[in-house]
């Protein structure tokens, strides 16, 4: 008996941003079951090419403002250097998110084994507790994470406080635009955390 196997295989582009616009990045995939990376061409806000990485395994990419590139898929992320180097920053363990600081300084990766703090040249700076929601100020020095019904303050890199949410059903985390306290989104209203005083206050 002859069997034909018939394999799809998807051709896509897209495009990723930095946030200010200075570098953009045109990425083309394929694949059928797996996902890969035909290119990654790196532009500058002149349009010029920075550079281009070909057939990657890698297939989410994060740009910095600065041109510094965290690329990564659900099993490892690594960082692009302004040159194109690239360089292994850690395996991933069940991932869940990923993102810049506010001022684009700082870049979080967060997977079970926690969440990894690392700078805008690839450096670690921080570890800290794992947890299904974070959140960090401008310039990371602030960070809060909530992790089953329980919200952790950290300051520089050390814990301040840890307080007990009324609901361990919290849908958003985030610091206000001054940086002074921490809002959590709990089921029918969102609570603030003032970080000066450490205390709870009601949002209207």
């Amino acid at each position: 008996m002859n069997v034909l196997i018939l394999t799809l295989l998807i051709f896509f582009s897209t495009s990723v941003e930095s946030d200010d616009g200075s570098f953009r990045a045109s990425v083309e995939y394929s694949g059928g079951t797996e996902l890969m990376t035909e290119s990654f061409v790196l532009y500058d806000r002149y349009d010029v090419v920075v550079y281009m990485k070909s057939n990657s395994t890698l297939n989410t990419f994060f740009i910095s403002n600065t041109g510094s590139v965290f690329a990564l898929n659900e099993h490892r992320l690594c960082f692009y250097h302004q040159d194109g180097r690239e360089k292994m920053l850690k395996e991933l363990v069940y991932p869940n998110g990923f993102g810049f600081s506010s001022d684009n300084s700082i870049f979080f990766a967060s997977d079970r084994e926690g969440l990894f703090v690392y700078s805008d040249d690839g450096n670690l700076v921080h570890i800290y507790r794992p947890g299904r929601l974070f959140t960090g100020s401008t310039k990371g020095e602030n960070v809060a994470i909530i992790s089953a019904d329980t919200l952790f303050v950290y300051e520089n890199g050390s814990i301040i406080d840890t307080e007990f949410l009324s609901s361990p059903y919290a849908s958003e985390l985030y610091y206000s635009a001054d940086g002074k306290s921490i809002v959590v989104q709990l089921p029918g209203a969102a609570e603030t955390y003032d970080i000066r005083t450490r205390s709870w206050e009601k949002q209207e």
